[in-house]
């Protein structure tokens, strides 16, 4: 998980669901919806095949709600669901899938650990909580869900590439080194497992091996930025700012709307070029563009204003240093408030 990286959508949708062929139900209203779901007096029939039936319904009319965008209704039919069934994991997955559906990760993540608790040896599910877990901002859960995941399944890349990415975030290299290096050992053509080495080892100023990893990653996924960023800070840690700017330049120019983090990159390279006033011009560029998480939005905005401050341009300084410390950065509030004071 790249620091500033671009989020991608939510790869555990559709994990374990029941009934994914059966043909959707729409519904009229509430007396329709508790016909399907099973909800009824007590003593209704509880045989196996009339679980599964009273399951498939439940969450096939729950999807057909989705795609409408109703999501309190798909919910209130999944819960109503399990009211009736509280033993079934395909109902606590869906549940699960309509929270996130609702931004509510850290609830998903709940019902994740309930179907676990229900079906303990499905790696995948395991997996899937981990990535919820991840989002919610559980990160020693993801860590040991990711763990089990490649215990039940120690063939899969996916799970050593899913623990050494968690734990290189925890600050754990050497754990995160060697499941990542089995990730790539697996699944040699997984690219993402050697960026992420090569991002582990520029981490950690091995400046030849993060060359070693990142070509590889290039020889794979010679277009994918974010390798070619790992490439050019390497190349900046190695010396060679010119080159990197060169790289990066290409690289916005490629973009109708260049990531933040690129043109800061890029700034960095210009400045230790002696080009100051183009560095801080990229650094007005990448606050402009904005990153979607505020913290590396309040980093940009604040080093924006550090810029412009060795520029002598103090109104520009202190507009950005504003700006940082409106989002909670300390460092730009003090900036702020010595700019105020002229000094």
């Amino acid at each position: 998980m790249q620091t500033g990286r671009a989020q991608e959508g939510r790869g555990w949708r559709g994990v374990g669901l029941v009934g994914a062929g059966v043909v959707t139900v729409a519904l009229a209203g509430v007396m329709l919806t508790r016909a399907l779901t099973g909800s009824g007096p007590a003593g209704a029939d509880a045989s196996p095949a009339a679980i599964e039936a009273r399951v498939e319904a439940a969450v096939s009319a729950a999807r057909a709600q989705t795609l409408q965008g109703r999501h309190d209704r798909a919910e209130a039919i999944l819960r109503d669901a399990l009211d009736r069934d509280p033993s079934s994991a395909d109902l606590r997955i869906a549940l699960a899938e309509c929270l996130l559906d609702q931004d509510r990760p850290a609830e998903a993540y709940e019902q994740y650990n309930e179907a676990i608790g229900l079906t303990p040896d499905r790696a995948e599910l395991h997996a899937a909580a981990g990535t919820v877990a991840s989002v919610a901002g559980l990160l020693e859960r993801a860590e040991a869900h990711y763990r089990t995941a490649q215990t039940l399944d120690p063939t899969n890349p996916k799970h050593a590439l899913n623990l050494g990415v968690i734990e290189r975030t925890l600050g754990k290299p050497d754990a995160a080194r060697a499941d990542l290096l089995r990730a790539a050992q697996l699944a040699p053509t997984l690219a993402v497992a050697w960026g992420a080495l090569a991002d582990l080892s520029l981490d950690e100023n091995r400046l030849d091996m993060a060359e070693h990893y990142i070509a590889k990653a290039l020889a794979l996924e010679p277009d994918r930025p974010a390798w070619r960023l790992t490439h050019a800070r390497i190349l900046r840690r190695q010396g060679d700012p010119e080159r990197a700017a060169v790289m990066l330049a290409a690289l916005s120019d490629e973009q109708d709307r260049p990531d933040p983090i690129i043109l800061r990159e890029r700034a960095l390279c210009l400045g230790l070029l002696g080009r100051q006033d183009e560095a801080a011009a990229l650094y007005d560029r990448a606050c402009q563009t904005g990153h979607p998480d505020p913290a590396v939005q309040a980093e940009l905005l604040y080093e924006a204003a550090l810029w412009h401050e060795r520029l002598g341009q103090t109104a520009r300084a202190s507009d950005f240093a504003a700006q940082a410390a409106d989002l909670g950065d300390p460092r730009a509030a003090r900036l702020r408030d010595r700019l105020a004071r002229g000094g």
